[in-house]
């Protein structure tokens, strides 16, 4: 495992960079709210204050009509750029009974909420970041591709701001937070005005508390959140493939006693619970895990028993150096032969199946040309061809071609990696089938990891698939052992029926989407 292992520490890596990001921005935001602080006190000693004293008798006064304003539109603020929070604001209509005192408390604590909010809203998106990035490190190990749920950023939420340790999410910490700082801070200037201190020593005290509690606090949320997302986003797409993991630590020679004698340990997947048996386990905890594998060469027997191609070795390497998964088909399930019909192909019905592919006339037409010249070339064996053409114009981007009687065609990480950077999301995979059956868990697959807008399916027989990858990953194996599912007794389907069914359910449970595409109208 010693490429997930330096995927982790690449994570790692860039998660603690973007900390240091973060941290720099908040700690910026906060040397600018603490001035503005200051400056409020300021402002509050030279009106009210003789001798650089505030008299008590006269933050007992009421608010005078311009302070009254003042609060009220730094409410306002606040209510239109925070809408959500706007719960949390004090009552507005109390306002005009505030003495002056209360008044200054409650802008502070205005200010407060302003910066609980700046926290939540920078905080969750530096998370849905690390979310995503952990997801798809861990969807391209599998062979997914690294970008496989750019398009679903819904994914990010099973991990942002969850509630995972006593019953608490983020959002709820920092408004714990908030309020426990913004009472401190009412207190300490209740109590310092009170005793008649300085406006520089009530300031010093201020900045004190501002200072360390506010960062220490947003941090330590930071740090240890980061590990959670890091570890749970990272963990999901390995959850149905795999059963076991055990826990990796830093390595610097800092690690505390808890974390040492959890890594000794293996664990059942299905258990793990963060802050128990899952990073993190204490707060600025910094574990991830590895996964485990009792038996690697039984994993990949049993495997290789429901793939007669070679593809556990191919997973195997996967996780063993690095390598990049090719596209693969079992290859075991057959309708009709893979003699093409020619004649069919060539006649006006099979043309019309590409003139509402897309919108666009000239895409239409190289997929039509492209699934021509392949199921010519192909009739008679079982050998596939690949066409990748540019989405927007029908360029062709990528061409590629297996032996006569090999089933499935291989991509090139390199090929992959460069089509991706240059037009992810914008390309059309056209391929034939010579099994003349329906897109098969590694078409979808495929299709997730090469970053296609969609791909086209041509059988031997003539019928004319699209189709396209879902929300959530899935191992090709498992579509695999759906249909065999519905082929074996009790339920003895056709081949055809049980890849329809198995499609149908991959669609609820996986959120892929297929069609075929007639003469006459697209079903």
């Amino acid at each position: 495992m010693s490429y997930w292992e330096d995927r982790q520490k690449q994570l790692k890596e860039q998660l603690e960079k973007d900390e240091g990001k973060l941290k720099k921005r908040l700690s910026d935001y906060y040397d600018k709210e603490s001035r503005k602080l200051e400056r409020s006190i300021a402002a509050f000693y030279q009106e009210y204050g003789e001798n650089n004293v505030v008299e008590y008798r006269r933050l007992m006064q009421r608010l005078s009509d311009d302070d009254i304003r003042l609060l009220m539109e730094q409410m306002d603020r606040f209510a239109v750029r925070y809408p959500e929070y706007a719960n949390l604001m004090p009552i507005r209509e109390s306002i005009y009974k505030l003495n002056r005192l209360e008044g200054l408390q409650t802008s502070i604590k205005m200010q407060q909420l302003g910066i609980g909010a700046i926290n939540n809203e920078q905080l969750t998106e530096h998370l849905n970041k690390q979310a995503m990035r952990g997801v798809n490190a861990a969807a391209e190990t599998l062979g997914f591709g690294k970008n496989f749920y750019a398009n679903n950023p819904d994914i990010t939420k099973l991990f942002v701001n969850v509630p995972w340790a006593n019953g608490e999410n983020f959002s709820t910490k920092i408004w714990n937070n908030t309020s426990k700082l913004s009472n401190y801070l009412t207190t300490d200037i209740a109590q310092g005005l009170a005793r008649g201190d300085s406006y520089a020593k009530l300031v010093n005290q201020l900045k004190d508390r501002f200072g360390r509690v506010e960062r220490n606090d947003i941090y330590r949320l930071i740090y240890t959140e980061g590990t959670y997302v890091m570890a749970e986003s990272a963990m999901h797409p390995f959850k149905e493939a795999f059963e076991k993991y055990r826990i990796s630590t830093v390595g610097d020679g800092k690690v505390c006693t808890i974390c040492r004698g959890a890594a000794q340990q293996v664990f059942d997947i299905k258990d793990r619970q963060p802050d128990v048996n899952f990073p993190p386990f204490h707060a600025w905890c910094r574990c991830t895990f590895t996964i485990v594998v009792d038996d690697w060469d039984k994993w990949l027997d049993d495997y290789e028993k429901r793939h007669s191609n070679g593809q556990a070795e191919k997973v195997a390497n996967r996780f063993r150096d690095g390598k990049e998964l090719g596209k693969y088909n079992s290859g075991v399930n057959r309708i009709g032969t893979n003699e093409v019909k020619l004649d069919y192909i060539k006649s006006r019905e099979f043309r019309n199946k590409f003139s509402r592919i897309t919108n666009s006339t000239s895409v239409n037409e190289s997929l039509r040309n492209y699934a021509t010249a392949m199921l010519t070339h192909r009739s008679g064996t079982d050998g596939e061809d690949l066409y990748i053409i540019n989405s927007k114009t029908g360029e062709l981007l990528l061409r590629k071609i297996s032996g006569t009687d090999e089933l499935g065609v291989a991509v090139t990480a390199k090929e992959i990696n460069e089509l991706r950077g240059k037009y992810f999301g914008q390309m059309i995979g056209i391929h034939n089938h010579p099994t003349n059956i329906y897109p098969t868990g590694s078409d979808f697959a495929a299709a997730g990891y090469r970053g296609y807008a969609f791909g086209v399916i041509v059988t031997h027989e003539g019928r004319v698939f699209t189709y396209n990858a879902g929300n959530k990953p899935f191992l090709p194996r498992l579509f695999d052992e759906r249909v065999d599912k519905y082929v074996d007794a009790p339920y003895n389907l056709s081949i055809e029926k049980a890849h329809e069914r198995a499609l149908k359910e991959f669609e609820k449970e996986y959120g892929i989407t297929w069609k075929e595409i007639t003469g006459n109208s697209s079903t």
